[in-house]
């Protein structure tokens, strides 16, 4: 029995005795009332309202039915002035029972919601008192420190701290609990705590203070960054590794979601009475506020089965201008920053099927992770569940830069192996032929063959121009991967330019082979850059000469009615479907050319040297039937 129901009990005795008393003066008929009124008062030993509601309305008719068959001689004022009195007291005991038990039930809940946050939490809680005792502790607490469920209550504070920094931490506390100020997760400096195995593991910390009776409590949140350390020294190792090739941006890992822990456990030990109980449920319910409130980079709600907002509040709340006061209250579809489709609702409701939800979200250009679990009401019933949002936005971006980094890594080894590959391959081929036509030139020379040593000097010559070609080509990617190529515009005849080209490469065209050149619209004249021109016309009609067989036909043709557009076709071995996604991918060949010389460079800069020009570069192919490539360009080029 507690102080509350011990004011109520005596309070009534006093009164019933004060009716029997006036009973035993007016006689026996009215002796019941003393009885009646005991019965209402004992129904605060009762559950539930409804108990001593019904007793009360009992009570009554009793008395008013005691009052109309009485033949007492009283007068008739004087017997309703004392019959009505003990209905007066009867309805008085009704009204503050009831009170007491409304009341009781808000103290209950509150509890249930503090119990489930402290058993529920994510991170570390230790509750502490002035003098650096650890009062209470939560599951995530003992877990973190390899104690049992009651293991860190009344140890000191210290016992968790490394000892190389224990003195100094004491007077670090005794400082800040003379001036407490709130400090945020992951300010100040590096902290380390000490496992019950003496075993140490990196921390973030953030304390806050609350006062229960004059006397000052400190609530520390502890989160262990072990694996965040883990992950920042490997992003640090990756970057030494990619300085080296390419310019890097560091990157921070952030730690990943920590997981929900559920285990069972109870907020505080036994309490000797009802009056502490009670007392420790109004002090809960304050610490239960300044937890949620405090909660850091994140936001906590409670839902009711309707999914309507019970309790909401966090520092991110603070962060985005969301005003919580507004939000209690309001159903889960008027939460605007959440914007969650159906499905994801559902997911909510089987939540209070003992399930567990995860989902991510994007609001006010950050992104957030929501974890949804069953809270457990006294009697094992799911009426309500927790959301605990945090805030990742730091952690996705880490992540898309590491991808980044690691996907630019190889990319950058599979360049390398490529074009090591290729310029071995092309550059010996060029080299052996040079060598055995030279020791083949020497021997027709003393022999007296000219013809045939003529014939080997052009072999050297065009193998020369081919190890010339390869170079050039590795000098322009160069330049162009430098950014070192600028342009310089100057006036073009463009059909004297095209015709000039068509009669230099035709000297080099294959037995039969005929490059046909034609000119569409009235101008001739544009503005352009010669340097970048010429190479991407060589490039086009050199591939159609090396890809087409002899006696095949290649067209050319150039096009000023609407800016400037060359077209280069042939009747070669065209490019398999499979292929011409990669075409213009540097060192790329396709797979039915790989008998024929060449870097697989050439187009990769024609590609980069028209979008230099501000044009580009399209094709068309047809394996066996020929391919046509098409450079649209402006009809003026700017520097």
């Amino acid at each position: 029995m507690n102080a509350v129901q011990k004011r109520i009990l005596l309070t009534g005795i006093l009164l019933a005795l004060g009716i029997f008393g006036l009973g035993y003066y007016l006689g026996p008929d009215y002796h019941l009332e003393f009885l009646y009124s005991l019965v209402v008062l004992l129904t605060i030993f009762v559950p539930g309202n409804r108990s001593t509601f019904d007793a009360s309305v009992a009570m009554t008719g009793l008395i008013l039915v005691g009052f109309f068959l009485s033949k007492d001689t009283l007068a008739t004022n004087n017997r309703v002035l004392f019959t009505f009195f003990p209905v007066l007291i009867i309805w008085s005991f009704t009204f503050a029972i009831i009170k007491y038990k409304l009341s009781q039930e808000n103290l209950l809940k509150s509890t249930e919601h503090l119990n489930a946050m402290f058993r529920f939490a994510t991170e570390g809680i230790l509750i502490s008192n002035s003098k650096g005792v650890i009062v209470m502790a939560n599951p995530r607490a003992c877990q973190l420190f390899g104690y049992d469920a009651d293991g860190l209550n009344n140890r000191s504070i210290e016992d968790l701290v490394p000892t190389r920094f224990r003195d100094h931490h004491a007077g670090f506390r005794k400082g800040y609990t003379q001036d407490p100020k709130n400090r945020p997760m992951g300010k100040g400096r590096d902290l380390f705590a000490k496992r019950s195995d003496g075993s140490e593991f990196p921390v973030e910390i953030s304390l806050s203070t609350f006062v229960i009776k004059k006397e000052m409590f400190v609530i520390s949140f502890l989160i262990d960054i072990t694996e965040r350390k883990l992950q920042d020294e490997l992003i640090r190792q990756a970057n030494e590794e990619l300085e080296q090739r390419v310019e890097q941006r560091t990157a921070e890992l952030a730690a990943a979601n920590l997981s929900l822990a559920t285990v069972n456990r109870t907020l505080h030990g036994e309490m000797a009475t009802r009056a502490k109980v009670e007392e420790a449920l109004r002090d809960s319910e304050r610490l239960f506020n300044t937890i949620a409130h405090n909660f850091p980079d994140g936001i906590i709600c409670v839902l009711d089965r309707n999914l309507r907002v019970v309790l909401i509040d966090g520092n991110a709340l603070q962060d985005l201008d969301i005003p919580r006061e507004k939000l209690n209250g309001k159903s889960l579809q008027d939460l605007q920053f959440l914007q969650l489709d159906d499905e994801t609702k559902e997911k909510f409701r089987r939540v209070f099927q003992w399930e567990t939800a995860y989902v991510e979200f994007s609001y006010a250009d950050q992104r957030f992770a929501l974890n949804a679990v069953p809270l457990p009401d006294n009697k094992g019933f799911v009426k309500e569940i927790l959301l605990v949002i945090h805030n990742v936005t730091e952690i996705r971006k880490a992540e898309q830069e590491m991808k980044a980094s690691l996907e630019k890594e190889r990319s950058l080894n599979e360049m390398k192996s490529r074009f090591v590959s290729i310029a071995s391959h092309e550059f010996r081929t060029p080299l052996s032929t040079i060598l055995s036509s030279i020791s083949l030139v020497d021997r027709y020379h003393q022999a007296g063959e000219s013809e045939k040593a003529r014939k080997h000097v052009e072999r050297i010559k065009t193998s020369v121009k081919n190890l010339t070609e390869i170079l050039n080509d590795f000098l322009s990617l160069e330049k162009l991967e430098a950014g070192k190529v600028e342009i310089h515009p100057e006036t073009i005849n463009l059909v004297r330019f095209a015709e000039d080209l068509c009669e230099e490469l035709q000297a080099l065209a294959k037995p039969g082979q005929v490059i046909h050149y034609r000119h569409t619209g009235e101008k001739e004249d544009v503005v352009s850059d010669k340097q970048l021109l010429r190479p991407i016309c060589i490039n086009l009609l050199n591939n159609a000469i090396k890809y087409s067989p002899e006696n095949s036909r290649i067209s050319f043709t150039t096009d000023t009615r609407n800016g400037i557009q060359l077209i280069v076709e042939d009747q070669g071995m065209g490019i398999p479907l499979e292929d011409q996604q990669h075409l213009f991918d540097r060192f790329f060949r396709a797979g039915n050319v790989t008998a024929i010389q060449g870097t697989g460079l050439g187009l990769n800069i024609v590609r980069k040297y028209a979008r230099l020009l501000g044009g580009d570069i399209r094709f068309t192919s047809e394996v066996q039937k020929g391919t046509t490539f098409t450079v649209n360009l402006p009809e003026t080029a700017t520097a």
